[in-house]
């Protein structure tokens, strides 16, 4: 892969980091209002605030896991496992109006023998079906598939889901 390719996703990754920057910065403005104004409505903004923070650290974690795969594959697709973590993504095409079950045949259909060698290479198995180990991004590629991020974490021997339920229907509505 040439360091034009590249350059592209240290680029979102500078840019990530920079969001990070400023969101904290103007966290930082909305605490100290709070601590003249104590107020509910002023929490509510505190508690905005981290929301988004914590949003912007995923992209970050994002955009470093991309370059990585970029360096490594080619790809800004596929996975990687380091200290028992395992991150990464997957482009999947899946139909307007798909079911749930079809969608997550689909996911299966694409993930399983991928998340299944890594988890061989770690030296553990898998604890949840490969839908489980998912998160979809909003919005679509530029070939309009679906955007998946993959997350799990090695507990004793087994590889479990990173990705809380909670998260996942955030997206989804």
């Amino acid at each position: 892969m040439s360091s034009i390719d590249l350059s592209q996703y240290e680029a979102e990754v500078a840019a990530a980091e920079a969001e990070v920057t400023r969101i904290r910065e103007a966290n930082a403005e909305l605490a100290e209002a709070y601590r003249g104004d104590p107020s509910e409505g002023a929490r509510e903004i505190l508690r905005r605030g981290a929301a988004s923070l914590a949003a912007a650290r995923d992209r970050v974690e994002a955009a470093r896991v991309a370059l990585k795969l970029a360096q490594a594959t080619g790809s800004p697709h596929g996975l990687l496992a380091r200290e028992g973590v395992v991150a990464g993504s997957l482009a999947v095409a899946i139909p307007a109006g798909s079911s749930s079950g079809e969608r997550a045949r689909l996911i299966e259909a694409a993930l399983s023998a991928e998340l299944t060698g890594v988890a061989r290479d770690l030296g553990v198995v898998l604890a949840a079906p490969a839908e489980r180990y998912t998160r979809e991004r909003p919005g679509r590629d530029a070939e309009g598939r679906t955007i998946l991020d993959v997350s799990g974490h090695v507990e004793g021997d087994v590889l479990m889901p990173a990705v809380s339920r909670s998260a996942k229907n955030a997206r989804r509505s």
